[in-house]
């Protein structure tokens, strides 16, 4: 489960891929994570959450294939980060 996030439409820019990147981590290295994934320009929210993930980031990119580099060769490749799930906006009202 996702705490403390609320995303509304009016809040997701047009004509972007708007991305919820879900990832685990060793305990203890949350917010380090949190400061290297804030650093990343297309990251729009990072926070830490409760429940099966321990960290959440939404990015916004003009393409699928930026936010692919992103996960794979800026998120993925910090210390300490275990695993990731990614949630792509399909559609928006």
């Amino acid at each position: 489960m996702i705490n403390d996030i609320m995303l509304q439409a009016p809040q997701l820019r047009k004509n972007t891929e708007t991305t919820c990147v879900m990832i685990n981590c060793e305990s203890g290295s949350e917010g380090r994570i949190i400061e290297k994934i804030q650093e990343i320009a297309a990251v729009k929210e990072c926070v830490r959450t409760t429940g099966p993930y321990d960290i959440l980031a939404i990015i916004e990119s003009n393409t699928v294939e930026l936010l692919k580099e992103i996960i794979e060769n800026n998120i993925r490749k910090i210390p300490h980060v275990n695993a990731t799930t990614t949630l792509v906006i399909a559609s928006r009202s």
